[in-house]
């Protein structure tokens, strides 16, 4: 066997090994961090089970409480359950559908053992629908934490790909909201994380993605999310541009999901897409206040959880002439700024009870291929210096980075494994009716129950 060769099986190995590694880390950790934000999912694992027992996307088959339908702005609500929808005389899951088709199989796994969100009477199972969101979202991130460290591998050493995928994993959203529920983000970010390491494999020449696997992904990003036509507007622009001569096929897919889509919803609401997904929901009359708060809110702002990211800014112009494949940086600014645009446009910007930035958790595998592309800058120019120039920056900078990557694993440890950061949605205030506290920098969401707690508040009655 040549030197060659076993050069390439003994990283082969390392490689193999260390993927294993992250995703059994990973999944551990997100199983034993005992907060469960099951808020927006609530009722999702019961569409799944209905899909397997009856095969309905309605929820009329269990006995669910219904109440008087209340107008909810552009639904209407079951009662005070936001998460059902009331059409045509029927009972729905109001949230998309995607989540709950993508995750079926797993449920059917879970019946195996005997737990489901539904009892054996018909009604509503929410220890059961629980136990399912925790594990399936936690084994879904920890499958992204090894996706990103491939992805890295593609470019860097296996030790900076480790790096790398553990930031990503628990240094963000990944791990502070992505593994505590099924929110819509969890498969969302998945499925992203899979088209980024296609679009970067075939940018350093690997291996060409295939149009109608792409087409596929994104489509299913939009069934699970539709913020993600942010995403998909995006990549669909920069496909035509570069990679026009496999534009056709994945058009045709793209087109036949979205006539899919369209019968699914005109055949059970009447309507060309579902209320969910209507583009009337976005409003600008909050849209500095929501941009400013969405990325520095002591309670909800990107870069206060994710502070990691102000090193990936700096690597990313520090670096900038070393700077490889600069068209997908290019690409990821322009979603970053474009999803941020589309969540700073909704009135209720902060995401009602959640734990800090959660309506960017979608920008997450970007923040971590901008990462990737900033630290493969920097070993380029670290490489290319002049010999016997000053070590002394580089050991800062090493620590500078080393520093905020801490910062944000203590933050978003703190969203996934206190109680307290959890109740400050509703204490002493509850944030719905006092958006206030989102810019209060002496109760930040993530020191809850490490600052002394403020006296309990009387919340004024609703006016009529």
């Amino acid at each position: 066997m040549s030197e060659d060769r076993r050069k390439v099986i003994k990283r082969l190995s390392s490689t193999t090994v260390a993927g294993a590694i992250i995703f059994i880390l990973t999944l551990s950790i997100f199983l034993f961090s005992r907060i469960r934000q099951v808020a927006d999912s609530e009722y999702s694992m019961l569409l799944s089970q209905s899909l397997l027992s009856h095969g309905s996307f309605t929820l009329d088959a269990y006995s669910l409480p219904r109440h008087e339908p209340v107008w909810h702005g552009y639904y209407f609500k079951n009662g005070p359950a936001y998460q059902l929808e009331v059409t045509r005389g029927h009972l729905y899951y109001h949230l998309p559908p995607g989540s709950s088709i993508l995750s079926a199989p797993f449920v059917a796994v879970f019946n195996l053992f005997g737990i489901s969100a539904a009892n054996t009477d018909g009604t509503y199972d929410r220890r059961g629908e629980v136990i399912i969101e925790a594990g399936l979202a936690a084994f879904l991130m920890a499958l992204l934490s090894t996706i990103f460290f491939y992805t890295a591998q593609l470019l860097l050493s296996v030790k900076w790909s480790i790096l790398v995928a553990f930031g990503g994993a628990l240094g963000t959203q990944v791990y502070s909201t992505a593994s505590r529920a099924l929110w819509s983000e969890t498969w969302g970010i998945l499925l992203l994380g899979v088209v980024i390491f296609l679009l970067l494999r075939s940018e350093i020449g690997k291996r060409r993605f295939n149009p109608v696997l792409l087409a596929t992904l994104l489509s299913w990003m939009y069934f699970v999310r539709p913020t993600f036509s942010v995403h998909i507007l995006a990549i669909t622009v920069y496909l035509f541009i570069y990679y026009r001569q496999l534009f056709l096929p994945f058009a045709v897919t793209g087109a036949a999901w979205l006539t899919a889509f369209v019968i699914y919803s005109w055949s059970h609401f009447g309507q060309l897409l579902p209320n969910y997904y209507r583009a009337s929901r976005l409003q600008f009359s909050t849209f500095w206040e929501a941009l400013a708060g969405n990325l520095i809110s002591p309670s909800r702002g990107m870069l206060i959880y994710v502070p990691s990211l102000l090193f990936v800014v700096f690597l990313l112009a520090r670096y900038r002439l070393h700077l490889v494949h600069q068209r997908l940086v290019w690409l990821s600014l322009a979603i970053i700024a474009g999803h941020l645009a589309v969540i700073s446009s909704f009135s209720h910007w902060w995401g009602g009870h959640s734990f800090g930035p959660r309506f960017t958790t979608g920008l997450v595998p970007w923040f971590v291929l901008l990462g990737i592309l900033g630290v493969r800058a920097m070993l380029n120019w670290h490489e290319q210096r002049v010999a016997g120039s000053s070590r002394t920056g580089w050991r800062v900078q090493l620590a500078c980075g080393a520093l905020f990557l801490l910062m944000s694993a203590f933050i978003n440890t703190r969203g996934a494994a206190s109680h307290a950061t959890w109740l400050w949605n509703m204490r002493p205030l509850e944030i719905d009716q006092h958006p206030e506290r989102l810019w209060d920098w002496s109760q930040p969401q993530f020191l809850a129950g490490i600052l002394p707690a403020p006296p309990a508040k009387e919340i004024p009655p609703a006016v009529p």
